[in-house]
């Protein structure tokens, strides 16, 4: 295992991944589930989805410690999104096993009612709080709440800081780190400090571990949304965090909704107001299309509608930007797209100047099944359009969300078919898409205020 970790360490997963298969056979019981995951990680350096889903669910079912057992399960249920597979059935099954890996858990009652009068006592519970895609959601919350009537708290299982984390520390009536820290005695302290509503930011996320906090039901009530996409599967959560389109329909929520106006409001951090400020579109002789999205969500299906667009529209290309700066993964989508019979694209790996593709893209092709959320709306924010396949589930809904709030459903398709033809008709009308781009009504997707007022009501409703 060790030749294998320095090698995925060298960046050579493909070699790792040789390592890890011959090893797999003759390891001992106690060690195969490590196996199992650097298999994973493997997958992930590679962008292999598939892969990497398999191997987190053999990590679980091979793993006989309980919190590394659960961590697992919930890197595969974060992979089972990537899946063009993934039904609402089998997504429901999936949460119920790992329900069940909490049946020991002894939850706690949460804290006393204070009774009227009192400021609610609201606690999020964050792997950090560094600046990330889903800060630029929740930053409003921590930062422009009634002082009045609530106190929020921060609760982090990182010490890792930057700007960011400053800001909410300056913000907050209190900031805790918990690393170190158990997950039942975090839980203890979240409940010590009279939490009455807590508010998980990590789901499934960073191998679940708020949840394994969340578990013993620290607080009166609990919720998870925003920072993660999906149900939780967890009796522990009382409330997912959606809106009438987003979780319309959805049978596969163990949680009941807590039904927003939006359940999402962008605030841009300064870097991209500086970027959007700065930014200068020219014509293009040749239309661009862009896909903008962490590559693990590049599925068959996507890839085959990407190449009956550029079939249908000889004259334009497309850009992908990954979002890590690995070059297996940059080398595995070029052989994937080659495989396609794609041509005219151009492949880039994650970087922190990808602010210049929006310069070059006239229109982002949404990855489906698993949409953008944040790409979607910094693209939106930067000027640029964005194509979306909705489905069923809310998983698969996030960006068609981002577009329905700002305006934007003529951008929203239900099929595959609709999809491509949407696609040639807007690169082949450059007045329609103009139009569109025109009408991106960011008023409403930056309602930060609004958002903040609706949420916290909502809070005091429960």
């Amino acid at each position: 295992m060790d030749i294998a970790k320095k090698l995925l360490a060298a960046s050579k997963p493909a070699e790792a991944l040789e390592r890890l298969k011959t090893l797999l056979p003759n390891v001992d019981a106690d060690n195969q589930w490590r196996v199992h995951e650097l298999i994973g990680a493997c997958f992930h350096d590679l962008a292999d989805a598939d892969g990497a889903a398999q191997a987190y669910f053999n990590a679980a079912t091979t793993d006989k410690y309980l919190r590394s057992q659960r961590a697992h399960f919930s890197n595969y249920l974060f992979a089972l999104h990537y899946l063009p597979q993934l039904d609402a059935t089998a997504l429901i099954n999936a949460l119920a096993v790992y329900n069940s890996l909490y049946r020991d858990v002894v939850k706690g009652q949460g804290t006393r009612d204070k009774g009227q009068g009192f400021p609610l006592n609201v606690a999020y519970l964050s792997p950090n709080f560094c600046d990330s895609s889903a800060a630029r959601f929740y930053e409003a919350l921590l930062t422009d709440y009634d002082r009045d009537r609530f106190t929020v708290t921060a609760w982090s299982l990182s010490t890792e800081e930057d700007a960011f984390t400053k800001k909410i520390r300056r913000n907050v009536d209190a900031y805790t780190a918990l690393a170190e820290t158990s997950f039942f005695d975090a839980a203890q302290m979240i409940r010590d400090a009279g939490t009455d509503i807590l508010i998980d930011l990590g789901g499934h996320t960073e191998g679940g571990e708020t949840l394994q906090i969340a578990a013993y039901k620290p607080a009166r009530v609990q919720l998870c949304g925003i920072g993660y996409f999906d149900s939780t599967g967890l009796d522990a959560i009382d409330y997912f965090i959606g809106d009438d389109f987003l979780t319309a329909d959805d049978a596969t929520f163990a949680e009941k909704i807590l039904p927003l106006a939006n359940a999402f409001a962008f605030r841009p951090n300064a870097r991209m107001i500086r970027e959007r400020q700065a930014r200068r579109p020219f014509p293009h002789r040749q239309f661009t299309f862009g896909s903008l999205n962490n590559f693990m969500k590049m599925s068959d299906d996507y890839l085959n509608a990407v190449k009956k667009i550029l079939d249908a529209v000889p004259d334009a290309r497309i850009i992908f930007r990954d979002t890590t700066p690995l070059a297996s993964r940059q080398h595995a989508l070029i052989e994937r797209l080659e495989a396609f019979g794609l041509e005219r694209f151009e492949v880039r790996r994650g970087s922190d100047n990808f602010f210049t593709d929006y310069a070059e893209v006239d229109l982002i092709l949404d990855a489906f099944p698993y949409p953008g959320g944040m790409m979607t709306a910094l693209a939106l924010f930067m000027g640029v359009p964005v194509l979306n396949l909705r489905g069923d589930m809310a998983s698969t809904r996030t960006g068609a969300d981002m577009l329905h709030i700002a305006d934007l459903d003529e951008l929203i398709t239900c099929d595959a078919d609709a999809y491509v033809e949407t696609a040639v008709e807007l690169a082949t009308n450059r007045g329609r898409l103009a139009a569109l781009t025109a009408n991106i009504n960011l008023d409403k997707l930056t309602d930060t205020k609004t958002f903040v007022e609706d949420f916290y009501a909502r809070l005091e409703a429960i």
